[in-house]
């Protein structure tokens, strides 16, 4: 749109400028005066004509006086290109602050509303790249049985069918933690380090997905804050305004390695990464759910408590349709903000393009009107 709209300003100029009226006039160039003034020869190109101005006498300072007086001094022995030459010179507006403004513009519309802290979208690609990694606690009381069975097995289950929804695009990753030796003061030191991605940070795919679940049971104790501090390591790639990075920790207890789970999750969410943590807890008595609350909020995140399977897999879908509600409003929002976007950025456009028409009616006038017809008086008295 903008080189069309130049082209034709272009050829209205050349049109008016009369040039063609004087192109047949032939003149023997060592008849001039030796002592004529020298003039830049005028451009003739698009992007040119209306970055060489402004002339001499061009918008408030025109003064046709002054201008005629000019004209008067001009040689009798003119060809048509001299004689545009002159004219451009004396009287070329100044279209440069204009066409500024379509150099500089920039395009990209940027919303400025903040998206959902979760995972999904509605159906279709994510506005964003979103990465989420489970944490999900592998100690030795994770055996232990609720309402539905094992709790380490209905945690799997939930788990999997959670991921299996996200949209495409959306990338998973899986860590356990106190999955090695086993919840007695012996093994305390290996539990206690053991915490490993069994499911690197990549698109979901089903059947790889299942065999990372079958990789472990529950043995250990719960190393939570290392497993927090090794998802900052998963992600630390994954950075910048159109990445999301969203972390799920699914523990039946607390921290029971002497690290700092509140610490941990703070300094993930206020790092560059800016993950959220959210915490559920499975069958935790008052005292865990305390202290995981502190966990969430400190990441951020939000801590829910659930006490059975069903309870966990009902949570995780509820959790899916709140965040896909979240992601339509904010798409709707979105596209407002956009739209005022582009309506400052038009009006900007249209304010420039009225200016440019203004003075091509003046220059029209001026070189056309006036110039041009001194010239050709000049010249045929």
């Amino acid at each position: 749109m903008k080189q069309a709209f130049l082209w034709m300003l272009a050829l209205c100029l050349i049109f008016v400028s009369g040039c063609s009226l004087l192109s047949g006039k032939n003149v023997d160039q060592a008849d001039k005066n030796s002592d004529e003034e020298e003039v830049k020869q005028a451009v003739t190109d698009v992007e040119g004509m209306l970055r060489e101005g402004p002339g001499k006498y061009a918008g408030d300072k025109y003064d046709e006086e002054k201008v005629k007086a000019e004209l008067d001094k001009l040689p009798d022995n003119l060809t048509a290109d001299e004689a545009y030459d002159y004219l451009v010179a004396l009287l070329a507006e100044d279209y440069k602050p204009h066409v500024k403004v379509y150099d500089s513009l920039d395009p990209t519309i940027k919303t400025n509303v903040k998206t959902p802290g979760g995972v999904n979208a509605p159906k279709g690609e994510l506005p964003k790249q979103v990465n989420v990694e489970i944490l999900l606690d592998a100690s030795g009381s994770m055996a232990g049985r609720v309402s539905g069975g094992v709790k380490m097995n209905l945690a799997k289950e939930a788990i999997r069918d959670f991921v299996s929804k996200l949209p495409e695009g959306a990338q998973v990753a899986l860590r356990v933690y106190g999955h090695k030796g086993s919840n007695q003061q012996k093994d305390k030191e290996l539990s206690c380090k053991s915490t490993e991605v069994v499911y690197p940070l990549g698109a979901y795919d089903k059947s790889s997905f299942q065999k990372s679940l079958d990789k472990f049971r529950p043995m250990g104790w719960t190393p939570l804050a290392a497993a927090i501090e090794q998802a900052k390591n998963d992600l630390s790639e994954n950075t910048g305004e159109n990445v999301e990075n969203i972390i799920y920790v699914v523990s039946d207890g607390i921290e029971t390695c002497g690290g700092d789970p509140v610490k941990a999750a703070k300094e993930l969410h206020e790092s560059e990464i800016q993950a959220i943590v959210n915490i559920i807890g499975f069958d935790v008595d008052n005292e865990g759910q305390r202290a995981l609350k502190k966990v969430a909020e400190a990441g951020g995140g939000k801590y829910t408590t659930v006490t059975t399977g069903e309870d966990l897999r009902k949570h995780l879908e509820k959790e899916y349709e709140r965040l896909a509600e979240e992601w339509e409003l904010w798409g709707i929002k979105s596209w407002l903000d956009a739209e005022y976007q582009w309506g400052d950025k038009w009006e900007e456009l249209f304010d420039a393009n009225q200016a440019i028409q203004h003075k091509f009616i003046r220059e029209r006038e001026d070189v056309g009107c006036k110039g041009l017809f001194s010239i050709i008086w000049k010249i045929t008295r």
